[in-house]
């Protein structure tokens, strides 16, 4: 549902988002597949990222990773 962004909010590519988590692209694919990160499909296929939806994701993995060092 576009209707959630506002329209001057970049959206990230796949590869973007494996950039900026320093992961393979094909862990990008396996945390949609998962449901563990929000996306949105254009109507061509192509798949988007909201910043915040990554944003949200690295903090769960660094909180839970946290949690398993105590």
């Amino acid at each position: 549902m576009w209707s959630e962004y506002s329209d001057n909010e970049k959206l990230l590519t796949k590869q973007e988002v494996a950039q900026m988590c320093r992961v393979d692209v094909r862990t990008v694919d396996r945390w949609l597949m998962a449901g563990k990160v929000r996306c949105q499909r254009t109507p061509s296929g192509r798949v988007l990222f909201r910043t915040q939806d990554v944003l949200n994701v690295i903090d769960r993995a660094s909180t839970s990773l946290r949690r398993r060092e105590r």
